[in-house]
């Protein structure tokens, strides 16, 4: 079984079930970095009642065992949401298996599920799953991605010197983790430059340049005040390109002044 063949399965079952409006595929399936290892992403629309998302939420586990037995699972919540995260062995998915993401939700909350992420819908009984999806933005509002520049902003110097002592403490531990948390930052503020968003580390080379790949490439095999400073000015430079965008010339201006008294 391949992940097309699971899920058609899977929308097979949902179609039997009259509680459900719709459901509709996010993630890397339906954008540009789709390849043989991405994962399935399925969003469940019920009908606009507690009972109907009862019924459904109910079968997440038929949902899955539809695809085969999962090797290990997880579930979790938030607002109205409630999801089911399955793996599956290499045995049923070679070469690495497959991750199976099932999130559920009342129709009028379906916003609340993948937010501001491309979609593609796979069922949908009376055309309402697509009327709601078409109110959804595909983007993140520029304010909210202002506000999280200039969050990062604040943060970065705290990593900076946090990591600076853990190098005169010989805590290589302590200095990787803390240079994991500047490039996060490196990497968001280098998608965001092209429109994009990323967390953490996930697809982020592509969104930089050869030399800014070798700095961050660098930055893994060696952990010195070097290589400290080197992120910083790597960041600032990120930051500063963002300045025709978003309001943040004074904050992009204070933290460098800050950086070069600490480093």
């Amino acid at each position: 079984m391949n992940w097309q063949e699971a899920l058609t399965a899977i929308i097979i079952r949902l179609e039997t079930i009259s509680s459900v409006e719709g459901a509709f595929l996010s993630g890397s399936l339906v954008n540009e970095h789709l390849d043989d290892f991405s994962d399935i992403d399925l969003g469940i629309a019920t009908k606009n009642s507690a009972r109907a998302f009862d019924e459904t939420f109910v079968l997440r586990h038929e949902l899955v065992a539809v695809v085969g037995q999962p090797i290990h699972y997880l579930e979790r919540g938030w607002e109205h949401c409630k999801m089911i995260a399955a793996l599956f062995g290499k045995s049923q998915f070679p070469p690495i298996g497959l991750e199976i993401d099932i999130i559920f939700s009342q129709l009028q909350y379906i916003s609340e599920q993948m937010p501001y992420s491309e979609n593609k819908i796979v069922l949908d009984r009376k055309a309402k799953l697509q009327s709601a999806l078409a109110k959804m933005s595909q983007s993140k509002p520029s304010q909210e991605v202002e506000d999280e520049i200039k969050q990062h902003l604040k943060w970065f110097p705290f990593y900076a010197h946090d990591a600076l002592k853990a190098c005169k403490r010989s805590d290589g531990f302590q200095v990787q983790s803390l240079l994991e948390e500047m490039r996060r930052v490196v990497f968001f503020a280098a998608a965001t430059r092209q429109g994009k968003q990323v967390y953490g580390s996930k697809r982020a080379y592509r969104y930089l340049t050869t030399a800014e790949r070798q700095v961050l490439e660098q930055s893994y095999h060696r952990a010195d005040e070097s290589m400290i400073s080197q992120l910083a000015q790597l960041y600032i430079g990120c930051v500063t390109g963002l300045q025709s965008n978003y309001r943040i010339g004074d904050n992009v201006e204070n933290v460098r002044i800050v950086l070069q008294e600490l480093l």
